[in-house]
């Protein structure tokens, strides 16, 4: 049995992993225990990726619709890839001639962002095509970062990172790292950095509105916000450490601006005011700001959790906020840039205030060369000049993006659906075309994904551990065979060589080249960058080389936040339904797997308080429907102590009834949460395109 070294692509710490490979076939995945970085460590996400490799629903061979395309309809039909990329090139360019080019879109998913070349040739593909449509995942979970980055940093690849083994008091925002394990982080084990910080005396502090599992007396403690509402508790931790005279004001003078406006709009948020609408007394508010502040290293990080509410990328600014203005911004033991093999802050510069224009929905803007993908559907079954053909790659929307229901209708009156991925998945059931991508063990790669975000920056190779199965090709080979049959260039297919060649000019900086790193151990090189003292001089991208403490574009979003805190404090009682996340489901891909729909897992139950169950007179187990505006669904009740009334919980990603090409997913559907998800104009923040999906309203009756 042969032993090769690789490393996962499902989330950023892209931790190192190796594989037993015998005639040909991957039998065991295990954590590298012999990486000079991951050192052994690999989450439930990697192991159990083998189960996704081994899957018997895998797609195989390209296919073909014939007949009905409703789910479970019609026929499928094998093709060669001359074939079905000949006939795919052909609709594509008639849909073209004949409507233009922007009745083409792309709707990109998560997985693409763990792919160094296929990354690359879908930016190529769309950008060939001409098509201005172009939506991804990004606007789901984390858009609001990169809006955020521009605005306060001037580039949208800037997000300094917590430094974990100095600081003295951490303040985690809508995060669960013993789950999720970090996002716009990439960390090996981020648990085990804050128990020793812990465990040196660092206070950890995780700002949720649940008791989530990463919390313990090694690990640091819960405050229990109330959903939606951390843009009011983060403007009144600024507005109170103002007031104990804690701003720093050499560093603001030396390297901010607009820092009166920063101050006009934390003013009227003091720990007494905003007290109610948190659901925090005011004198925690003032221990927490006076502790932080106090602190002589202090840092922030936030999620998700924080992300995908209504107010995203203004809290993304008063996080950033909260370690600048204390002085605790590129200062060891608060946040710090982390320059990884390539200068990507520079990249992800931007020039030009002016980021909107006008549209049949208002003024909209793109965030990284996306629309709002809350309203894909609507650019396809209302616009006057619609979108007829759309290709999916890595990515399943009907099941991702809010409005079940509407995307179906979306999808159904598509001319053209192209799907490129591992399964004949939820979005795939409505496709005309199907064509079959290779998985992570099934080519090589780097770990671009962690670049400008790595805790100890690295470079990681890794060859294909086994060849692609069967008829399977890799996304980038797809893309570029596609762009020769519409007659079109492709840079990676048109000339024979190196396709790393790319990659390999972005890491000639540090003398590295893909056959360097094959003879190094594990595939890797560790980078000895010191970026602590260099940010304000190397990484920030403003014009002026100022942090804009705030930023004038987001003078509307201010408005409609102030406006919404009074709408919070007069509102009715209500429910407020948040993601959940756990480790028996991340992206799609993983709704099929066996072993993680076991026992109570095996479907999607709204977790509810104990007193809000009694109040109703439910138990565990029984019926309940729960509705809003946008849809309603059918649950099971589960109680839940680490929630607080009023607050309930669901998780993402299920609802599969109509997915008869995954099999295991399809046995165990679950509850789709996104039928009750705000969509269409108005759903979404409009600095970032970024969903509205966690904090929503909704009802519940027995």
């Amino acid at each position: 049995m042969k032993t090769i070294p690789t490393f996962c692509r499902v989330c950023e710490p892209s931790c190192a992993l190796v594989a037993q490979v015998e005639d040909g076939k991957v039998q065991r995945l295990q954590p590298d225990k012999d990486h000079p970085v991951t050192r052994g460590f690999a989450c439930h996400k990697g192991v159990n990726y083998l189960a996704i490799h081994q899957d018997p629903d895998r797609l195989d061979a390209p296919q073909v619709r014939k007949g009905s395309r409703q789910p479970g309809e019609g026929e499928w039909q094998t093709l060669d890839w001359d074939n079905a990329t000949a006939d795919v090139a052909a609709a594509l360019n008639r849909i073209r001639e004949q409507h233009g080019d922007d009745a083409v879109a792309g709707y990109i998913g998560n997985p693409t962002a763990f792919n160094a070349l296929g990354s690359q040739a879908i930016g190529e593909f769309f950008m060939s095509l001409g098509s201005r449509r172009v939506f991804n995942s990004g606007t789901q979970d984390c858009a609001n970062k990169f809006a955020g980055g521009e605005a306060v940093f001037g580039t949208s690849t800037l997000h300094p990172l917590p430094d974990f083994d100095h600081t003295d008091c951490l303040l985690i925002f809508g995060e669960n790292p013993k789950v999720s394990h970090m996002s716009f982080i990439s960390i090996a084990d981020p648990m085990a950095k804050i128990r020793a910080a812990c465990q040196r005396g660092a206070s950890v502090y995780y700002i949720n509105p649940r008791r989530i599992e990463s919390a313990s007396p090694r690990t640091g403690e819960v405050i229990q916000i109330l959903p939606d509402t951390d843009l009011y508790l983060m403007a009144a931790l600024l507005h109170e450490i103002d007031v104990l005279g804690r701003f720093d004001e050499e560093v603001l003078h030396e390297h901010g601006k607009h820092v009166r406006e920063l101050r006009d709009f934390i003013a009227p948020y003091s720990a007494d005011a905003v007290a109610e609408v948190v659901g925090l007394p005011a004198q925690q508010i003032r221990a927490l700001a006076d502790e932080f502040s106090g602190a002589e290293r202090a840092s922030v990080h936030m999620s998700t959790g924080v992300n995908m509410g209504r107010h995203g990328t203004l809290c993304y600014w008063l996080l950033q906020m909260l370690s600048f203005v204390t002085g605790n911004l590129d200062k060891k033991g608060g946040n710090f840039y982390s320059e990884g093999f390539y200068p990507a802050a520079k990249a992800g510069r931007v020039r030009s205030d002016k980021v909107f224009f006008n549209s049949n929905y208002g003024e909209m803007r793109l965030i990284r060369g996306a629309l709002p993908g809350n309203l894909l559907p609507d650019l396809i079954l209302d616009d006057d000049n619609p979108i007829r053909a759309l290709v999916v790659i890595a990515g399943n929307p009907l099941l991702s993006v809010g409005g079940e229901a509407r995307w179906r209708q979306a999808l159904e009156k598509l001319e053209l659906l192209v799907v490129i991925d591992l399964f004949r998945n939820a979005t795939g059931e409505y496709a005309h075309y199907l064509l079959p991508s290779a998985d992570m063990l099934e080519r090589p790669d780097l770990n671009i994904c962690g670049l400008g975000m790595q805790y100890q920056p690295y470079v990681q190779y890794t060859d294909a551990v086994v060849s692609p199965a069967a008829e399977r090709k890799e996304e980038w080979w797809i893309l570029s065979r596609l762009l020769q049959q519409m007659g079109m260039p492709s840079s990676l297919l048109d000339q024979p060589g190196n396709p790393f060649g790319r990659l390999e000019h972005m890491m000639s900086r540090h003398n590295l080249t893909v056959d360097s790193l094959k003879a190094a151990p594990s595939g890797t090189a560790v980078l000895n960058t010191q970026s602590i003292g260099r940010f304000f001089d190397d990484f920030l991208q403003t014009d002026d080389k100022r942090v804009d403490c705030c930023p004038p574009l987001f003078s509307e979003s201010m408005a409609l936040a102030n406006h919404q805190f009074t709408e919070i404090k007069n509102a009715a009682p209500a429910f407020r339904l948040i993601n959940l996340r756990t480790n028996y489901m991340h992206n799609s891909w993983y709704q099929n797997v066996p072993k993680l729909k076991r026992g109570k897992h095996d479907h999607n139950p709204l977790h509810m308080s104990p007193e809000d169950m009694a109040a109703l007179g439910l138990n565990d187990g029984d019926s309940l429907t729960v509705s809003n505006q946008y849809g309603e669904v059918k649950a099971q009740a589960r109680a839940d102590d680490t929630l607080r009334p009023g607050v309930v919980a669901m998780t993402h990603g299920w609802g599969n009834q109509k997915t008869p090409g995954m099999t295991v997913a399809n046995r165990y559907p679950g509850v789709n949460i996104n039928a009750l998800l705000p969509n269409g104009p108005g759903s979404y923040e409009k600095l970032s395109n970024q969903a509205f999906m966690s904090g929503v309203p909704v009802d519940i009756r027995t």
